[in-house]
């Protein structure tokens, strides 16, 4: 909850401006408008909200369960089955996944480019601009033309190798106390990555330094002024002409103290676990990476305020954790922990309170409401977590014994990374002599691009263009770094979706879109949520499996069969099945 505490500060800055709105809130919102009309306009929008939810939480079953191939379509590969371009091209979970399709709602909205639903047209077309750009164009060209060796590892994967393409064995050159033993890496191999997932690093950087300056350049004058005004009297903040917040100006506001007693309190709770528990993270380094937490609040909150977006602390944290407690995995492990939920909390909170001026619904409420939530939370987790570990058992929740229902990627993922960037750090894969020291120079272009567009902005030709929304390089570079990280099964199909309801049925239907739009996909997705609650509790905690057969083949589910003769070493994976 030290987040909480750090919303205060930007509670005037990133809430009441009108136009940082958190489209990302606007489905709740219309949702609970519509309960709470008048009966008759009820009454219809609920039974559309139900007939949407029910329709949505039937369909689920088939490509969660019963038919798991419909969630991944890759149609180029089907045609071209047999030959290893199709495949490559083609393939969403291997390859560089053209123009695949998935019909299943919770890949959809969930996907690395989340919410196509809610999130603004500009935005999303940006961020698609992005994928394309990388996933599709450049990251063929250079995988074909084998630049730097690239044949020599997956097309499109976010692992680490060794010179030979196997996975590298990071225990070969670790020391019992998780040191790098710089002698066994010389004898056995450097860490290599593929291309795409050393660009992904590069336009994170990108983005990480063009967000601050975006922020900066096009939202400078307001956040300054909010900032100045933000321990004054609250009256000269209701300058905004915002009828939501002359509502909301008669409700008493939470008493800074209250988040400067919040953050002191949750501060020294976590340095007390931190010393008490032994995990290796010094007190000051607990500091940097709050604070660094709290300056991307500003940029991160920006985005999301107005592009349903945000970058996140996923890639910085690995490599600031990374520099400065190289050789202490744990400590690395506990900087990255803090730095993501310190900024994801804060964003919470400063996004609920938006969604409380839409409800008017009073400050102090919502900020009650949202620390009784966060105290109750881990206590239920750890009594489901606990039984789900005595239910299941430790050999299936860590990979051990394979199951369909049961692998824990993300934690297994977080604790690589952290013994990688905790045992060799980012001067091994960014150093002088890595092969990949280039990528830095993404905090330089990002912030680069950022200047040119708004200097573009400033000319008598671009004057009435909204370069904002149509050339954003912030949004362009968060889009290319979202794969590989994740398959591009979903892609494309995210990609229509917003086309589709945020593009053509927006302009050509805006009457249907006003009523209907939020309605409809609030109630996808809590069909498809209900669906997962009862699959977890009803097939996965028992282990059940649903019977084998042609649409759930279990090696490779979307049925994109490697021709591995045809393939170079890395990209062939178990034998054919077809």
């Amino acid at each position: 909850m030290i987040g909480y505490g750090f919303a205060g500060v930007f509670r005037d800055i990133l809430v009441r401006p009108p136009k940082i709105y958190y489209p990302g809130v606007l489905p709740n919102v219309s949702l609970f408008n519509a309960m709470h009309r008048n009966p008759t306009v009820t009454r219809n929008s609920l039974k559309y909200f139900i007939i949407v939810a029910v329709a949505a939480f039937i369909w689920e079953w088939f490509p969660e369960l019963i038919f798991p191939v419909l969630a991944s379509l890759p149609i180029i590969c089907w045609f071209g089955h047999g030959n290893p371009i199709a495949y490559v091209l083609g393939s969403g979970t291997y390859g560089f996944g053209f123009l695949t399709l998935s019909l299943d709602w919770n890949y959809i909205n969930s996907s690395v480019l989340e919410y196509p639903w809610y999130t603004p047209l500009w935005a999303y077309m940006t961020m698609c601009a992005g994928v394309i750009f990388s996933a599709w164009f450049l990251y063929p060209i250079l995988y074909y033309t084998n630049t730097l060796g690239a044949q020599t590892w997956p097309a499109m994967a976010s692992g680490t190798y060794d010179a030979n393409g196997t996975e590298y064995n990071i225990t070969r050159v670790m020391t019992a106390d998780y040191r790098l033993n710089q002698t066994a890496m010389d004898e056995y191999s450097r860490p290599y990555w593929s291309l795409p997932y050393v660009f992904s690093f590069f336009f994170a950087f990108a983005c990480s330094t063009g967000a601050i300056t975006y922020a900066i350049l096009w939202y400078g004058k307001s956040v300054w002024k909010a900032a100045k005004d933000a321990f004054k009297n609250r009256t000269e903040l209701d300058d905004y002409n915002d009828p939501y917040l002359k509502l909301m100006s008669f409700d008493p506001r939470v008493p800074h103290w209250w988040y400067l007693a919040l953050l002191g309190v949750c501060a020294a709770l976590s340095l007390g676990t931190i010393y008490g528990a032994g995990l290796q993270l010094p007190w000051w380094g607990f500091i940097i990476m709050a604070l660094v937490s709290w300056a991307f609040t500003l940029p991160n909150g920006i985005l999301w305020g107005v592009a349903n977006q945000q970058i996140g602390m996923a890639y910085l944290s690995e490599v600031i954790a990374g520099s400065l407690f190289h050789g202490s995995p744990t400590a690395v492990l506990m900087s990255m922990t803090y730095a993501r939920q310190i900024l994801e909390q804060n964003l919470n909170l400063i996004s609920d309170y938006k969604f409380g001026f839409y409800m008017k619904i009073p400050e102090k409420e919502m900020f009650i409401g949202q620390v009784w939530g966060t105290l109750l939370g881990p206590f239920i987790n750890v009594c489901l977590m606990q039984y789900v570990i005595d239910d299941i058992g430790i050999p299936k929740l860590t990979g051990e014994v394979p199951t369909v229902n049961w692998y824990a990627a993300k934690t297994k993922n977080f604790y690589s990374l952290s013994v990688l960037w905790g045992v060799l750090g980012p001067q091994t894969f960014f150093g002088k002599d890595s092969p990949y020291n280039w990528a830095y120079y993404g905090f330089v272009i990002g912030p680069a691009a950022m200047i040119i567009v708004w200097l573009m902005q400033k000319t008598k030709l671009a004057r009435n263009w909204n370069l904002e929304h149509y050339c954003n390089p912030t949004l362009f570079f968060l889009g290319a770094a979202m794969y590989p990280i994740y398959p591009m099964t979903n892609f494309f199909t995210a990609f229509l979706a917003s086309v589709i309801t945020m593009g053509y049925v927006y302009r050509y239907h805006p009457a249907w879109w006003r009523k209907y739009h939020y309605l409809t996909g609030v109630g996808m997705d809590c069909g498809t949520q209900l669906m997962q609650t009862v699959l977890a509790f009803c097939i996965s905690l028992p282990n059940l499996n649903f019977p084998t057969w042609w649409g759930n083949q279990p090696t490779y589910i979307d049925r994109c069969f490697p021709p591995n003769s045809k393939l170079p070493p890395a990209m062939q994976l178990f034998p054919d099945s077809s």
